[in-house]
């Protein structure tokens, strides 16, 4: 039964039991139930990590996040008591997936074959096994596989002593030596007081890793943008080649016979067609007929 002296609190819980989620990222569109969940999220895109640490140099995205790591790492406290046996928890979640183990109870039902689990994160790695896909990937050889432990078994039986030991706990990186995890954390993940703006778009971060993850969503972007038709395309120098199209200008000379270009592909195009005796043409011969044409 859930009270509070607050009817904030409670119009929060009331939402809790609701699969309506209003608020969505503007970034990813990912939705959320709850305003607070969303402005969380949205400290993940930007990397600003205001929940501070007092026993040591580390900073979370959300009051939950520092709660749990100063439990795992400082207080040692597990508030979260079994009533059936003398399991003890840091967090309320695992205690809810461990008194499943005494009911029975399996809510996480896959919709494709009779699994069920106590577990949702079990759920999602069964589902794979029906989907075939394989998330996980050998750091040594890029072989994939479709859970985490056996990329793992495999990564002790083929790579034995390769096998980095560290892992970042905020992203996928495997380190080899704890110090170079020290490295890792100060130059991807500390808090930055100054934040950096992106150089493809107005967002800004504090964290150099979300920064570094943000640019990838700019990748296949066509940024560059012609202002007299409707072509696009993903890098500068193709823009300025495609400009040429709509000028009369053409400023490639051919130094043998002065014919002029737009483009400088078609002025070497042109040297090796007229000028170049040691160039022939590569013929190309029709599969169907035997008749041979080249580019040129």
């Amino acid at each position: 039964t859930f009270t509070s002296l607050r009817i904030s609190s409670l119009h929060r819980h009331v939402k809790t039991h609701s699969d309506e989620k209003s608020h969505v990222c503007h970034l990813c569109l990912k939705a959320f139930r709850t305003a607070t969940l969303l402005h969380n999220h949205l400290n993940v895109h930007t990397g600003t990590r205001p929940y501070k640490c007092s026993d040591c140099d580390m900073a979370f995205v959300t009051r939950g996040e520092l709660s749990r790591h100063r439990r795992y790492k400082h207080t040692l406290e597990k508030p979260f008591k079994c009533s059936l046996c003398k399991y003890s928890s840091v967090e309320a979640s695992k205690m809810k997936r461990h008194v499943r183990s005494h009911t029975g109870e399996r809510p996480y039902a896959c919709e494709l074959c009779s699994y069920a689990s106590k577990d949702a994160y079990k759920l999602k790695r069964h589902m794979i096994t029906h989907s075939g896909e394989k998330p996980y990937e050998c750091y040594v050889c890029q072989a994939k596989f479709t859970q985490s432990g056996t990329m793992k078994i495999h990564m002790l039986q083929k790579h034995g002593e390769n096998v980095p030991k560290y892992k970042c706990p905020h992203c996928s990186a495997f380190i080899a030596r704890k110090s170079d995890l020290g490295v890792h954390l100060r130059n991807l993940h500390s808090y930055m007081a100054v934040a950096i703006k992106c150089s493809y778009c107005e967002a800004v971060f504090h964290e150099r890793y979300a920064l570094i993850q943000h640019k990838k969503t700019h990748r296949n972007e066509k940024r560059f943008k012609c202002d007299q038709c409707s072509y696009a395309c993903k890098q500068e120098q193709h823009l300025i080649v495609h400009k040429q199209t709509h000028t009369t200008e053409k400023p490639f000379a051919c130094l043998c016979c002065s014919k002029t270009f737009q483009q400088k592909e078609l002025l070497t195009l042109h040297s090796r067609k007229h000028h170049d005796s040691n160039i022939k043409p590569t013929v190309y011969e029709c599969p169907k007929c035997g008749k041979g044409c080249s580019l040129w």
